[in-house]
């Protein structure tokens, strides 16, 4: 049992002795560490219920509780709370119990859920753009933090391949090259094995496509019903259109694989192309789907908010599928294939109505009555400016900018001294590319979800301040000292750690406080709370490594100190790997 849930089950066990309802002790961390550990607030709710003095109440309980050796202290505060400050000893001795623990002494839920992730969303054909980092960086790491608590996860990619964008690409590519076979409705033999063109190709031909077709009406028409062709099946678009899914798809991968950031899923919309129409027919049989101005909807009814919510358009009046039915179609698809506890979507916060409208729908026609469905929005990253970041010369940054920024800048950092000294230049570039890659996704993941951030790209890689670098350094120092004094990471059951000075005690109660940011941020799928958590464990433990010498201190008093820094670095690579860090061995 973890640290926390100990003292919860010792605050409640003096509640009742004091016969006190114990259903709500309101235990916490304390803010004020110079009083206390460990805070207990339920004297004050229970007081006003009772019509007592909420301090009067707090001392009943805190003289039970100073009877128990498990503390060193117990006092009452303010209106009626009760701090805590655990014995050294006690902290000492359930190290090994705790911290050796596969999840750092979080408690698996006895029934794991299983949960389907819906994030990245790139579009087939379009270069990754600074759009994509956030959807795939928080993504991954909510994927991660699910797993850590002992969730299934089956990540899904969800790429864009079906709609208006295939249609045009397909247009501008007749324009250009006419007699390819694709285009001959006469043709029966087989089509080539190689694309006609290259993915470079097709990120060019997109922007230009996309422009045309805003300013000629004919053109936009003609992508609409090449668009309409392909989804009925037309045997030349069918085939380029396969082109573009394997030429961008493996870019995509390529990308996705230097950011660390795996997928089980690398589905797209039209994964359920053949499932949506017999829904619509479904839905239209039932009359959930009525008629709408040519059009066809589901009516929503009332927002949470309890404003009225826009209909759903399932078909448009030119028989166009839209985006909403292929999301209902995609929910009914993974709750036959996975019949997930919960789905969520990792998707601008923008699309805010869209999901409230998908959501409703789903509930609407039955399918959420056993999942949870949630969008997990998120801001924007903006430059310094605050205006959303564009790249020094002004343009839009891609992803593969981005991800070469956060690596020049970190070789730049080993060619001035800063760090990297004494390493061969093939582990400059290696180490370069984890460190770069692993400031670029802490630099997003340390702000809160829903807030935009700003990105900088000269303090990116900065060793100072609540940065990613200054993470990575901090670990490798762990790593250095257990390795200069000659031991591995193990742990063992004679790990009893003692406590000589405040920086000891800081460091292993940070340590014990893990389990309560992993609970927070899972529950709040927000990894910003770890990111967070992982910050003050490395600011611990430069304090400890400063003020707590370990070569030359007594043999007990040096045991006790290197087995501190392996359960700090067990933990840290814990955290790090929830946010998708990797860690160099030297820096």
């Amino acid at each position: 049992m973890n640290l926390m849930n100990q003292i919860k089950e010792k605050v409640a066990a003096a509640f009742t002795a004091c016969g006190f309802d114990a259903t709500n002790t309101l235990v916490r961390l304390s803010d004020r560490p110079d009083i206390g550990d460990y805070q207990a607030n339920g004297a004050l709710p229970l007081a006003k219920s009772l019509k007592q003095n909420p301090r009067a109440i707090a001392e009943q309980i805190a003289e039970k509780l100073r009877s128990d050796a498990f503390f060193e202290k117990v006092s009452v505060d303010g209106p009626g709370f009760i701090n805590m400050r655990v014995a050294d000893s006690v902290l000492g001795q359930q190290a090994f119990g705790v911290l050796s623990h596969p999840q750092c002494g979080y408690e698996r839920p006895d029934t794991p859920k299983t949960v389907v992730l819906d994030y990245g969303g790139p579009n087939v054909a379009k270069a990754l753009h600074v759009g994509h980092l956030r959807p795939a960086v928080i993504g991954e790491s909510i994927k991660r933090i699910c797993r850590f608590v002992g969730d299934k996860t089956i990540a899904d990619v969800h790429l864009g391949d079906w709609g208006k964008p295939m249609g045009l690409l397909i247009t501008e590519l007749q324009d250009r090259h006419p007699d390819l076979p694709y285009f001959d409705a006469d043709f029966t033999g087989e089509y080539p094995a190689e694309a006609p063109f290259t993915a470079k190709d097709l990120e060019a031909m997109y922007p230009l496509a996309s422009a045309r077709s805003k300013e000629d009406e004919a053109y936009a028409a003609r992508a609409q019903e090449n668009t309409k062709l392909l989804q009925n099946g037309h045997r030349g678009y069918r085939a380029l259109w396969q082109y573009f899914i394997d030429l961008s798809v493996a870019d995509i991968k390529k990308m996705y694989e230097e950011l660390d950031i795996s997928f089980d899923l690398w589905r797209g919309e039209s994964h359920v192309h053949d499932r949506l129409q017999a829904m619509i027919a479904r839905l239209r049989q039932q009359g959930i789907i009525i008629p709408d101005q040519g059009a066809e909807i589901i009516p929503l009814g009332k927002s949470r908010g309890g404003n009225d919510l826009p209909p759903l358009i399932m078909v448009k009046s030119d028989g166009a599928v839209m985006y909403g039915a292929t999301d209902l179609a995609t929910i009914e698809e993974r709750v036959d294939e996975f019949a997930p506890d919960a789905i969520l979507y990792v998707v601008d916060a923008r699309q805010g109505l869209h999901f409230e409208q998908v959501f409703a729908g789903a509930a609407k026609i039955g399918l959420a009555d056993h999942i949870s469905l949630e969008h997990l929005g998120f801001g924007t990253i903006n430059g310094t400016d605050n205006k959303p970041y564009k790249t020094r010369s002004g343009g839009i940054p891609t992803l593969r900018y981005l991800i070469d920024t956060a690596v020049a800048a970190a070789r730049q950092k080993m060619e001035s001294g800063e760090m990297g000294r004494d390493l061969t230049e093939t582990e400059k570039e290696h180490i370069s590319r984890i460190v770069g890659v692993s400031a670029l996704k802490f630099a997003d993941l340390m702000n809160e979800r829903m807030k935009n951030y700003v990105f900088d790209e000269d303090k990116l890689t900065s060793t100072e301040g609540k940065t990613g670098p200054y993470i990575l350094y901090a670990m490798v120092r762990m790593k250095s000292v257990l390795e200069k004094m000659g031991t591995t990471p193990a742990l063992t059951p004679d790990d009893i750690i003692t406590i000589t000075t405040p920086a000891e005690r800081q460091l292993l109660l940070r340590l014990y406080a893990l389990p309560d940011s992993v609970q927070t941020a899972y529950d709040n799928r927000a990894p910003h709370v770890i990111a967070d958590y992982l910050f003050k464990l490395a600011q611990d433990f430069n304090l400890f490594y400063h003020d707590c010498p370990i070569k030359g201190a007594d043999e007990v008093i040096q045991k006790s100190r290197l087995a501190l820094t392996r359960y700090t670095l067990h933990l840290a690579t814990a955290c790090a790997d929830m946010l998708g860090l990797q860690i160099p061995d030297k820096m």
